[in-house]
């Protein structure tokens, strides 16, 4: 995903749903999010996006309606000015998840219809421990010049940060691909990861991660795999769970395990598998990618500093029966020890490196033009760009592997 591709999403998500009817000067129509629905995930995580500016961006916005404000909103109004330079105050109010927020400027053009998105104080705290959809009000105050305009109340829904919007459709039923929000539940910080990195070097594939330090291509598939291993000890087992519990036809979503959940559970869905890895990885700076194709989510990791070496690895094998017919892996050999290529988990690493990369390779062309249903996301690129990891629920205690608890 290029830097370009990924500030025209984020600059579009915000316009998707103010293909609006004509309204009179005297009044103005809120912008309550995306059809109504309020991810949190969205919010924390692109909060510290910074848009290069607008004519770099070069969305496909209609020319005839000006943005004021934040580019990035999703709680705004739509009004039409009244008269050339007049002032003009909005301010947005939803106690339980935001401070009140206000933007004040000036309308430049008569009978121009101006979107205005204040910039939204919002609790991020509060979005990153909402676990269930709920409804939410959302009042809107706007004074044009010195007319104050009557006070409207919106009823949203409050998702869940567990649910990732990828895709959203607007009301001219143009679709702007978000699928870099999956790189939100990546996150390298998690105490549950040191855990597992403890839990994988004491069953002894390696005695450490070092990463690139090597240079050599047998170690990094060394690591890797022991990072597989030791989640195969724990039975971490695919399940495919991604239905969220509120819906819209126009904001795609999928559900996606936190990363307590998934270990402690001992469950994962193709994305579930595949940001936990990726978690992992970049903690041992070892540079994963979530790879998207239609219907699914795979894991890929660069064997180079260099990321010029891209190999797949098909996450929905993790803890699955052992193929016999695939125990080696490409170009390289004697990876581990013969003790541990006579372990299921081996065989399953081999089947899924193989997998990966026959994806990667069938769509090699795809992947390179920016095409919505085809992305490889790197999540050191996606932390460049200002995607933040999704706060951990400093509450939940790490379960131990069943042997332990014995």
């Amino acid at each position: 995903m290029s830097r370009a591709y990924f500030c025209r999403c984020v600059a579009a998500a915000a316009l998707l749903f103010t293909c609006l009817p004509a309204i009179a000067q005297e009044s103005y129509t809120p912008l309550p999010g995306w059809d109504r629905q309020l991810f949190p995930s969205y919010l924390v995580a692109t909060a510290t996006v910074r848009l290069p500016p607008e004519d770099e961006v070069n969305d496909e916005e209609d020319s005839e309606t000006k943005v004021l404000g934040d580019r990035q909103g999703v709680l705004g109004v739509e009004l039409t000015s009244p008269g050339a330079d007049t002032t003009v105050t909005v301010t947005v109010e939803a106690n339980a998840i935001l401070e009140e927020s206000t933007f004040e400027g000036m309308l430049d053009e008569e009978g121009v219809s101006y979107r205005i998105f204040p910039t939204i104080r919002y609790k991020y705290d509060v979005l990153a421990k909402n676990k269930q959809s709920m409804p939410i009000e959302v009042t809107f105050n706007v004074t044009v010049g010195d007319e104050e305009l009557e006070k409207q109340t919106e009823m949203l829904t409050l998702r869940s940060v567990n649910d990732c919007p990828y895709a959203v459709t607007g009301t001219d039923g143009e679709v702007t691909d978000i699928s870099f929000m999956f790189a939100a539940y990546v996150n390298e910080q998690h105490p549950f990861v040191d855990k597992l990195l403890r839990e994988a070097l004491n069953q002894g594939v390696v005695d450490s991660f070092t990463g690139y330090q090597s240079g050599d291509v047998d170690d990094v598939y060394r690591q890797v795999y022991a990072l597989w291993n030791a989640l195969s000890e724990r039975d971490v087992r695919y399940s495919n769970i991604t239905t969220s519990a509120a819906t819209t036809n126009s904001v795609s979503s999928q559900h996606v395990r936190l990363i307590d959940e998934s270990i402690n559970n001992g469950q994962a869905n193709c994305v579930d598998g595949s940001v936990l890895l990726a978690s992992l990885l970049r903690k041992i700076d070892i540079e994963p990618c979530l790879v998207y194709v239609p219907g699914h989510c795979y894991l890929a990791f660069y064997l180079d500093s260099e990321r010029t070496q891209l190999v797949g690895l098909e996450t929905t094998l993790i803890s699955g029966a052992g193929d016999d017919t695939a125990r080696d892996l490409p170009n390289v050999e004697d990876v581990v020890d013969a003790q541990w290529r006579e372990k299921d988990s081996w065989a399953t690493f081999c089947a899924a490196v193989a997998m990966g990369n026959e994806d990667l390779a069938k769509n090699k062309d795809k992947f390179d033009k920016d095409d919505a249903d085809y992305q490889v996301v790197s999540i050191a690129a996606a932390r460049q760009m200002g995607i933040l990891p999704i706060a951990f629920d400093s509450a939940s205690k790490f379960e131990p592997v069943a042997t332990d608890k014995e």
